[in-house]
């Protein structure tokens, strides 16, 4: 089996060295390993970063496109770049723990029929250091690891789950059918994997959840948020129905489930840490705009969301730091 690690990046070579490193240091796997790193035209030093690293991996592929095509379509590139049996998406400011690729190969042995995992992520610092901290996908109510055998289970128990980039491992030939025969230029919401991962799901209903923390997901590094506050908030809201409806259509229950998961958890917490950062007024007139005509049918957008745009920041603060104090 070989195994290709797929980096798509852009201006990250301050943070690719901890990845690269992350993974020279696995032990314990037999499988083999491809590097492919698909670079956005970046302008920082990620090409001098790369060539640090060259000769240190049996398989580094590193291609720098000429002009920034947008993260979808990299994402998407990436992908054609690789030759493995098996693809393990992987952002660029992230690393791999201890023992993930031994993990990674025996999940894969024990189930090889399926069309890809999730891997669990631990919550790390700006600057790595542990918090002993794990972030479970928000639908999963399992007990540990799982099988899910059709494509409305996936995403219930993982829609939110699957726009975390460095937690998805696809098949190959699989995600490559899926592209091929599907519009992906449609979807180019930077969520454009997870409607590949749906029209896989629909081909191969079978997806695995691997609890085990294989993941140091990067906190405070989020790159859309470049863009603003608002228009990262509006990733979450409108590429999710976009892919929500184009998967399941208006009328199921999945899409249902879908957008009160994105509701009531990305965009909850969205919410939440604009609200007790303080962010401005437009910035919640702008949200509000957006949300209220998508959500107002669902009861618990009511009870749990609506609230944080009338409760004040003082007042929010004030719960924030009288819990902490309890906890």
């Amino acid at each position: 089996m070989r195994l290709s690690i797929c980096i798509p990046t852009y201006n990250r070579g301050a943070f690719l060295g901890d990845l690269l490193d992350s993974i020279l240091s696995q032990r314990g796997y037999s499988c083999e390993i491809e590097v492919v790193i698909s670079d956005n035209a970046s302008t920082d030093n990620t090409a001098d970063v790369i060539d640090q690293y060259r000769g240190r991996f049996e398989r580094l592929n590193y291609v720098r496109a000429p002009q920034n095509v947008g993260a979808d379509r990299n994402y998407l590139r990436v992908v054609e770049l690789a030759t493995g049996d098996w693809c393990w998406l992987m952002g660029s400011d992230d690393v791999l723990e201890e023992g993930s690729l031994a993990t990674l190969e025996a999940a894969i042995a024990q189930n090889p029929d399926v069309a890809g995992l999730s891997v669990g992520r631990n919550v790390r610092s700006f600057t790595l250091e542990k918090r002993g901290e794990q972030r479970v996908p928000r639908g999963w109510t399992q007990p540990g690891s799982g099988l899910v055998t059709t494509p409305e289970s996936a995403f219930e128990n993982l829609a939110a789950y699957y726009s975390y980039l460095s937690g998805q491992v696809v098949r190959r030939t699989l995600w490559n059918e899926a592209v091929a025969s599907s519009p992906v230029d449609q979807f180019y919401n930077a969520y454009v994997h997870v409607y590949v991962i749906g029209r896989m799901l629909q081909r191969c209903p079978r997806w695995y959840y691997l609890a085990e923390l294989l993941v140091g997901w990067r906190e405070g590094n989020d790159f859309f948020l470049s863009e603003g506050a608002f228009n990262r908030l509006r990733i979450d809201v409108v590429g999710y129905e976009e892919i929500a409806r184009a998967l399941f259509g208006e009328r199921s229950a999945t899409y249902r489930h879908i957008n009160t998961d994105i509701a009531t958890g990305l965009l909850y917490y969205r919410l939440l840490g604009s609200r007790l950062n303080g962010a401005e007024r437009a910035f919640f007139i702008d949200t509000a705009k957006l949300v209220f005509p998508r959500y107002w049918r669902y009861p618990l957008f009511w009870t749990k969301t609506a609230p944080i745009f009338i409760i004040p920041t003082g007042l929010m603060r004030a719960f924030r730091s009288l819990y902490r104090q309890v906890k």
